[in-house]
């Protein structure tokens, strides 16, 4: 953000101007139509043909859609404080985006006794606009209020009013509604749940091999890896209704409503816990490459002191050998994090975890883990 103030050489008139010229980014400054050479040129030939004395203009590089600009805010409280007669914009929405911003601010200086006026508009019918407009959004504000307050009264009641989730489907019975799971939908959610846990696949890799297999998402386009996300985190999978749980960007924060067992469970209380916590590792996982680098445990080994994931890396060349190692991803970001910035050869890591898991390629040596593991359960309790 760019501010400036000018104060101009004082000259006997009747009245006192002052300009308030702004656009909303540094490349805008030299624009044509609003540059602040054309906003700051309208404000000293509207002073001059108006009998004005031009005593001090504000200047603003920053967006409208901030009431809490810096010389916006001086601009307003030098007016009030009796500095000024007129203020002189060459465009009311230089004022902000805002509309109730800009009347509340309208209003508060003609109180004070200083007039607003637009060089390149009719300001009247631009205020009524802005009335019209801020009605308006008073009133889709109270709808939007009164429609989520009924939403979570429908939920506490049992009521589900939206789109059904993705594999389930409503049944009508009369006027009675039920809910069972979609035949062929609900495999193909059992089936994101297998690749998911199962083969350790993101969002994007299991929408890929969905529509390779030619599944398709309800509105008949492919899976996107942001539908796959959507479905696997509705806890409508696990059969709970839920409202509130995130709310759209501007709405109040709401309390939580959770109806417990309402539809069909598609995933059991076990799997859908397994399931958020496998995509808890994912998200906490370095994204893009690493899901598919040449290190085999990039995101999946955890580091022994905090449990966060170890990534791997290569480390600089000495005597033309390449050494590579594992890290641990809180620590390279921040000591705060992990305290422990210790690496783990790669070749060394990779053969024990192999080593271990070749131990189950024989069905008995398998089966005598399992039993050693009942055992020892079973000695604990």
């Amino acid at each position: 953000m760019v501010t400036a103030v000018s104060t101009l050489e004082y000259h006997t008139h009747n009245q006192e101007g002052g300009g308030y010229p702004r656009v909303s980014t540094p490349g805008q400054a030299g624009n044509e139509h609003n540059s602040l050479e054309t906003q700051e040129g309208r404000y000293k030939e509207y002073c001059q043909r108006n009998d004005l004395l031009p005593v001090c203009h504000f200047v603003d590089v920053v967006s409208g859609r901030r009431d809490d600009r810096k010389e916006y805010r001086r601009m307003v409280d030098y007016a009030i404080a009796g500095n000024a007669d007129v203020i002189v914009v060459q465009f009311l929405d230089r004022f902000g985006r805002n509309p109730r911003e800009i009347l509340q601010r309208y209003w508060e200086l003609q109180d004070a006794g200083v007039s607003v006026v637009a060089t390149d508009e009719d300001i009247k019918e631009e205020l009524l606009l802005l009335i019209k407009a801020e009605i308006a959004g008073a009133e889709s504000r109270r709808t939007s209020e009164r429609v989520r307050a009924n939403m979570g009264r429908a939920v506490e009641k049992g009521v589900h009013a939206a789109r059904a989730p993705f594999g389930l489907r409503r049944v009508y019975q009369g006027k009675e509604v039920n809910w069972e799971k979609d035949p062929i939908e609900a495999p193909v959610v059992k089936e994101m749940y297998r690749l998911s846990v199962g083969e350790n696949r993101g969002y994007k890799a299991i929408a890929d091999l969905l529509n390779t297999a030619g599944h398709h998402a309800r509105s008949g386009r492919p899976f996107s890896s942001f539908t796959i996300q959507r479905i696997l985190s509705n806890e409508a999978m696990m059969g709970d209704l839920t409202y509130g749980k995130k709310p759209k960007k501007g709405n109040p924060k709401q309390e939580l409503v959770r109806v417990k067992g309402f539809f069909p469970a598609i995933f059991t209380e076990e799997e859908w816990q397994t399931l958020q916590g496998r995509l808890g590792i994912r998200r906490e996982s370095s994204r893009g490459r690493a899901h598919s680098s040449e290190y085999m445990l990039s995101g999946i080994a955890r580091c022994g002191y905090c449990g966060g994931p170890m990534t791997g890396k290569a480390a600089a060349s000495y005597k033309d050998k390449q050494y590579r190692n594992y890290w641990c991803s809180r620590a390279t970001r921040s000591r705060a994090l992990c305290g422990h910035y210790n690496g783990h050869s790669t070749t060394k890591l990779e053969s024990a975890v192999l080593e271990y898991l070749g131990q189950f390629s024989e069905l008995e040596t398998v089966r005598g883990h399992i039993e050693a593991t009942d055992r020892d359960e079973l000695s604990r309790k």
